[in-house]
């Protein structure tokens, strides 16, 4: 999960939550299996599960170290739904500041253009996110599409998610690539839409 983040690093609360959340959802957790699932050194884990320990959040039981089980006590178990509720607001806040962020690209990369025929390209949560902000903006969403087969069949947001010979079928205004990771790979692909004189464009 973690390998997912490179700008917004997790910090010392954070990996707090995230072990108290383990524990709690697994009191015979290895510390090795911790360190995998939190992104720390097992030497790191000791650490921190030697202060949760000492601020009374955590008890070790067991009788050596193959049978050694943790357990949230009372106080943990408030400090695992502390920790989770400001997560939660700053989440909010950064989810937010994203929205505002692409709302203002979009109105970029739309103009003064209304009522745009959309079909975005890419299913992932930017997807979702700017598919919910054309709709917001008074556009119609005809079809979502995305090239990952494990994507094909679900639904956002009412929507089908197609794969992309979806597109030879559709009348639209535009094709608006979604994804950040490969829009220039996708837009490769679409250009011989491009070149049949269909517009792309993309929010990356």
């Amino acid at each position: 999960m973690l390998d997912q983040f490179d700008l917004l690093l997790p910090g010392s609360l954070v990996r707090e939550m995230m072990l108290l959340a383990e524990i709690g959802d697994d009191p015979s957790i290895s510390q090795s299996r911790m360190a995998a699932r939190v992104g720390l050194a097992p030497s790191m884990v000791n650490n921190y599960i030697r202060r949760l320990v000492e601020s009374g959040y955590l008890m070790k039981a067991g009788a050596n170290h193959r049978s050694t089980t943790y357990h949230l006590t009372a106080a943990g178990k408030s400090r695992r739904e502390e920790l989770v509720r400001r997560c939660t607001i700053e989440t909010v806040r950064l989810y937010k500041y994203a929205k505002r962020e692409f709302r203002e690209l979009l109105a970029e990369r739309f103009g003064a253009r209304r009522d745009l025929g959309i079909v975005l390209y890419g299913a992932a949560e930017t997807g979702e996110l700017v598919c919910q902000l054309c709709l917001e903006m008074g556009h119609r969403v005809l079809a979502v599409v995305d090239s990952d087969s494990r994507r094909q069949g679900r639904r956002m947001l009412g929507l089908e998610v197609c794969g992309p010979g979806a597109l030879d079928g559709l009348e639209f205004d535009l094709v608006l690539i979604t994804s950040l990771g490969h829009a220039a790979e996708i837009a490769d692909c679409l250009e011989p839409l491009r070149r049949r004189g269909r517009e792309i464009i993309s929010v990356g």
